[in-house]
This record gives C-alpha cells, structure tokens and sequence, in this order.
C-alpha cells in the first residue's frame, strides 16, 4: 500500500471516528453518504485494514476507540523487530510493515544507538510486565543479539512463561538462554522454532567446557515433528550422528545453516558403530517440507564437507526460498544447484572473494536465467552486463555514460565532471583514500547510504553504521576537501567576504581555473603521464598543478574548494543515473523473469510497477519522483539470445568473474 492510499485511508478513519461519535447514542446510526462506514465492518475485515497501516498509523488507531484499540494492540505487538539501530522506510512504498520496530535517529553512532535501543527495550519489558494483554499479543519476536544480554534474557523470561500466542523466537544467540526456552510454560510447548546458540561471538574464541553437554540436554528438550524453523550452528550430519540421533526425519520448512569451524572437543564425535546413521541430508530433512534455506558463511573459502553439502541441496527440490551469504563462489557447483532448483521463487546471493564482494559469475547468472523461471524476489550483485559508471582501468579512475536521457546528461556533466572529475589529475589514482573522494557510488554502499535487510519486502531495512542523507553529503564533501587540500587544489576567498563572495557558481570557478592552469607544460605533463603513468610524470604534473595554485594565495585568504559543494540532489542525482546505468541488465530481469517483483541489483532495493502495460523498476528508498528510463522495454532489441552469447565469449576467460567491489 502506497503513501497516497495510507493518507485516504487514515482521512476515512479519523472522518469515520467523528461520525461514530456524534451519533453515539444511536446503535444504527446511518452515516453520511459520502463517508465510508467502515465502523460498520466486521472485526475480521476491520483487523485486515488496520494490518494493512504502517506502524505509526497503527498508533493512531489505538486512540480511536475501544473497539480500535483491541484490534490494533494485537497487530501493533504480534510481531516486534528489536533493532538496534536506524531503520529506513521508503519514500515511495510502504514495505515490512508487519513488524514494530524501535525507532532510533539516523544520525547516532552505533554506542548511542545501541543505548537508546536498550533504553526503549527496558521500556518495553516494563510494559510486558504492567499489560498482560500486550504480553499475550506478541506471537514472533526478532532479538539483536549486539543488545544487552540482560535486558534479552528479562524479555525472554516474560514471554516464554507467560506469553500465551508466542510462536517464534528468532536471533538467539546466547546458550544461556536454553533453559529459559526449554523451561518457559507456553514455549516449551508452543514453539516451532529452534535457535541453536553459537558458543561464542566469533569461532576463534575457546569453546566452553559446559557448551556441548548443555546443547545435547537442549536438544532433548526440544526437538520434536512440530518445529518448523531451525537455525544451527554444526554440520547436521555430526550434530545428528553424535549429539542427538533423530527418531524420524525433520519436517523443517526453514533452515538456516551457519558454517563456522569452531574446535569442539572431538570426545563428543565419536561413533559408537563404524558407520554413521545419516551419511546424507536427506536422512535428516524432509526433502517435501523443506522451502526455505539460508547458508551464512563465517569462512574465506569453502571446505569439502560444505561443497558437499551445497551439492545434496540439489536434490530438495521443492526449495522456493535459498540465501546464499558471504560464501566463496564455486561455479560449477552453483551452475549444478541452480540447474535443479527450478522452484525457486526468492534468491539472496552475496559471494565474497578475500572478504571483498563479488560479483555473480555470468554462467552461474545464466544457470539462473534458464532455470529458475518463477523468481519472485531476487538480491544478487551482477556486473557481467553493464559496468560500473566509475571504474578502474589500471590506475586511472574512467566514467562510463550509458544513459543519454537529459537528467543523466546534467548530473554527469554538472555533477561528475564539474565537482568531482574537476582536473586531469583527478581520473588518476594515486592514494588509496582517492576512491573515498571520487567513487561516490561506492561509498554510498560503504556508508551505508544504502540499508541493508535480509528482504526488504518482508524484513525492516537497516543501516549497518550511523548515517543519512546529510551526513553523507557532509562526509562526501570532507572526502573531497581532504583530497583537495592534498593535492593542493583549494582556492581562497577573503576572510571577511559575503557568502555570494564565499559561494559563487561553480562555472566561472571551472573557467578561471582552467584558463590558469592548463599552460603548455601543463599539457605536456599530462600527455606524457597518460601515455606514460609512472611515477615521475605523475609527480610532475602534480608539481605543476599545485605551483600554480599555491600562487594563488594570500594570508588574508581561506580555503575552498574549487567547485560547489555535493548538495543532496546532487546525491540523489547521482543515484538516479546510476538505476538509469543498468539498463540493459534491468532489461534482462525484466525478460528473464516474469514474475519478477523485487530486485536487488548491487545492493539497489527496486520494486517493479506497472506503468502502461509494463513492469517498470523503480527505487524502493531515495524515490524523490524517480523517473525511469525502461519503458517500452517488452520492444527492446536486447535479447537473452545476446546475454548468452556474450556469456559464451567471456567464459574463455575467468577474467570476467574476478571483478570486485571496493568495501
């Protein structure tokens, strides 16, 4: 539901509560033609309305009546996201609202978030303990496990004894809270979910002495034919062999599988017989129940067993759901999985090479186009079709331009070259913190400009650091500042002068510069260090840039920038073109996947909309009346047949899937 129908919807509520309230008296009151009764409803339909509210839309429902109030604290409360830090919504869609969340400002550190969060999950303990009927509402919980270890055990508590529609526990990762689970009234009874805890934060730390013993009594407790959801931490195969053999098979719809190497005491993997019970996945899950599946790696590469084990995942072929995230990427394993895998619906894909992201491998890409038709949500990072705007060619920084639309012309021309691309000297790398200054696309992902979230129709989408928008055109513009200052290209201005005098365009600026800079040694510096890019000749041509401008200044002047500073629709701008850039792969999702509704594409959330009898991507955060440059796609000459082909070209050489993406 969009922010035009929350805003009609709301008006109907607040029209509708007038209404009821001037005919109070009156049990059949017949309201005004032109108002919709919707106190009228039944509480079934009224409950689907207000599911449909986002979370401070639900807040006002509570104050509307009784009846209201009943209806909205079960939704406000069913399902609560303890996050412990900023929480971005979109400005065009109004996604994962099912859940409640704390709210925390965008511009906090992470210690000042987390206090605040910790402060407001102390507030609501205190509310769970004062109001049973808020207590008995929530049915799923999300816990952050960077929160307080206290404050979670103290929630828990609370809603494993007294927490009568509890139904999943999702996030627990403190072993100490097994017996709080296993020993709750209502969940140890009505959960159908099971956490196993890691023994420590990261799986370099000793292991507990107590760990194993604790985790095998907690399996015990726990593991029965009603639990839905799992999450471990070991291989199934040795948890199931040697800590708790199963009676029948899981029924599980939803695994995930972290793969970390942890150095657990091998006394507790040893075999009573010389052949293991379970020598297959199969022999442990249900390959009919199994949906959904989540593999987080801990790890740089992969180890045999985990190849192995992706391998026998082909063979659930009813999965539907499948994140694979920070893993190594194996081509002709993948290329095999996905080959089988042709029901899948949602595909979560975040491969690393020496911890750095990677892109998706064109012939892995291409096993996914072939096969897996029905996708409905896709998060992937792919490149094999459109390069990046800003990319590397040796050491020197070059723009690529594949959208010609006017808005695109303006932001490369006034934006790129005209405040970041200023001088020659600028396409050049020569300090690692230079990327910070110009690879403004990269750093929209390394600031966290762009939210992160598991899926960002269903889960809240959050910042993994302190930032937003004008913080981060703060920090782009300290970036260049700072590169500015080091290669000795700031201008000056008079200490007492006007801000017209301190600000003035950045067209004249460009000019003046240019005519008094580029001289003839200049150009010959500059032709020498692009044929020839060592060392010396950028050290020359550097020399050369910063004597002309260091004469320039006067005691009586301060330093500024060359340029206007980034303003935040320069951002926003540039965000724009670089959707716009990725035409043709958007092109090939579009054809490739007909069911196709959210897309993810280098960590870009979009959402596909029907405009003129097309699906048309458009961007889930920064929206600002986004315009897209996709229509009339279905008539669009590129083809699969041409991805293919080039696909076939490129796989001569491995080249093409070593491309990384700066962090």
């Amino acid at each position: 539901m969009d922010h035009i129908n929350t805003d009609i919807i709301r008006g109907t509520l607040l029209n509708s509560t007038n209404t009821h309230n001037d005919n109070n008296n009156n049990n059949n009151n017949i309201l005004n033609d032109s108002i919709f009764p919707i106190n009228n409803l039944p509480d079934d339909i009224l409950f689907e309305i207000i599911a449909n509210l986002p979370q401070r839309d639900r807040l006002t429902c509570l104050l509307i009546n009784k009846r209201w109030y009943n209806i909205a604290i079960k939704l406000l409360y069913r399902r609560i996201y303890l996050n412990d830090s900023n929480v971005v919504r979109s400005d065009f869609i109004n996604i994962a609202i099912n859940w409640t969340l704390i709210y925390i400002p965008s511009f906090l550190n992470e210690d000042e978030s987390r206090e605040i969060a910790n402060i407001k999950l102390s507030k609501l303990i205190s509310t769970l303990q004062t109001n049973i009927n808020i207590l008995e509402s929530i049915q799923w919980i999300r816990i952050n496990w960077d929160l307080d270890a206290n404050l979670q055990k103290k929630v828990l508590n609370l809603l494993c004894s007294k927490g009568k529609s509890l139904q999943r526990l999702e996030n627990v990762t403190d072993p100490s809270c097994n017996n709080i689970i296993a020993d709750g009234y209502y969940s140890s009874k009505n959960l159908i979910s099971f956490d196993m805890a890691p023994p420590n934060s990261l799986p370099e730390l000793t292991v507990p002495e107590n760990y194993i013993p604790n985790l095998i009594k907690y399996l015990n407790q726990r593991i029965s034919t009603h639990l839905s959801h799992m999450t471990l931490f070991i291989d199934p195969l040795k948890l199931f062999n040697y800590l708790y053999p199963l009676k029948e098979k899981l029924t599980i719809i939803d695994l995930k599988l972290h793969w970390r190497r942890e150095f657990y005491s091998p006394e507790y993997f040893k075999s009573n017989s010389s052949t293991p019970k379970y020598t297959s996945l199969t022999d442990v899950f249900d390959i009919r129940t199994l949906k959904t599946l989540t593999i987080i790696s801990w790890n740089e590469s992969l180890m045999s067993h985990e190849i192995d084990m992706i391998k026998e995942f082909k063979k659930f072929k009813f999965l539907e759901d499948l994140s694979l995230i920070s893993i190594k990427q194996d081509r002709s394993v993948l290329m095999d999985l996905f080959n089988k895998l042709s029901n899948l619906k949602r595909l979560k894909m975040d491969f690393l090479e020496d911890y750095i992201p990677e892109t998706t491998n064109p012939q892995i890409f291409l096993s996914i186009l072939i096969t897996c038709k029905k996708l409905q949500f896709i998060d992937i990072r792919f490149e094999g079709i459109d390069s990046p705007i800003i990319d590397m060619t040796g050491n020197k920084f070059t723009i690529n331009q594949k959208c010609y639309c006017n808005k695109c012309n303006n932001t490369f021309n006034e934006v790129l070259r005209k405040k970041i691309f200023v001088f020659p000297i600028d396409y050049y790398l020569t300090d690692v913190q230079d990327i910070a200054a110009k690879d403004i696309f990269k750093m929209m992902r390394y600031l966290s400009l762009l939210p992160y979230s598991k899926a960002c129709d269903s889960y809240p989408s959050v910042r993994t650091q302190p930032m937003n928008l004008d913080e981060f055109v703060k920090k782009m513009n300290n970036n260049l500042a700072n590169y500015r200052q080091h290669k000795s290209q700031l201008l000056n201005s008079p200490r007492d002068g006007t801000e017209s005098e301190l600000n003035h365009t950045h067209e004249n600026d460009t000019e003046i510069h240019n005519d008094e800079i580029i001289t003839l040694d200049t150009m010959t510096a500059i032709q020498n260090t692009a044929t020839n890019p060592n060392a010396t000749n950028m050290e020359q041509l550097d020399a050369l840039l910063s004597s002309r401008i260091l004469n320039q200044r006067q005691d009586n002047k301060v330093d500024r920038l060359p340029h206007e500073p980034l303003t935040k629709m320069d951002i926003i701008n540039l965000y724009h073109a670089m959707i716009h850039h990725f035409k043709q792969t958007y092109f090939t999702f579009l054809k490739g996947f007909p069911e196709l509704r959210f897309l993810m594409l280098n960590d870009i959330p979009t959402i596909a909309i029907e405009e003129n009898g097309e699906r048309i991507f458009h961007p889930i955060f920064y929206h600002y009346d986004y315009t897209s440059n996709l229509v009339g796609w279905t008539k669009n000459l590129y083809s699969f047949k041409t991805f293919k082909g080039n696909v076939d070209q490129q796989n001569n050489d491995d080249a093409v899937t070593r491309r990384a993406t700066f962090m």
